[in-house]
């Protein structure tokens, strides 16, 4: 499963960089992604490690938006992480009956419009 995920973000997004402990760096839309392999489980796991810096915002505001994001963007987790970061996560199992190119073009523009969606919910404030 892996390599035909990571065939398909390449067909997406161009350029792959696997990284030492097998994780892959993307850029989509001038956002970095990782994919995180989760082969033994069957899981496809795609991040966005840092939309924002939540260190600019008030802590009121980050936790808004951060809980408004979670509850509105479907499948979607964002958190902020110990360096600061606000990371946005999807995890998805995927079944035998799946297309992969489908699933993975889902999460990949869903975590994009989640980005739009916590960053409009941020300078909004």
């Amino acid at each position: 499963m892996k390599d035909s995920v990571i065939e398909e973000i390449k067909r997406l997004c161009g350029k792959v960089r696997v990284l030492n402990n097998g994780w892959c760096h993307f850029v989509y839309r001038h956002l970095h992604y990782l994919y995180i392999p989760d082969e033994a489980n069957g899981m496809i796991r795609i991040s966005i490690p840092h939309v924002v810096n939540s260190k600019e915002y008030k802590k009121e505001e980050v936790d808004t938006a951060v809980n408004v994001t979670n509850r509105k963007v479907k499948f979607i987790k964002a958190m902020v992480l110990n360096n600061g970061s606000i990371s946005l996560n999807y995890d998805h199992r995927i079944s035998k009956d799946e297309n992969v190119s489908e699933i993975i073009e889902h999460i990949i523009k869903t975590l994009y419009i989640a980005s739009e969606y916590l960053v409009l919910k941020l300078k909004s404030k």
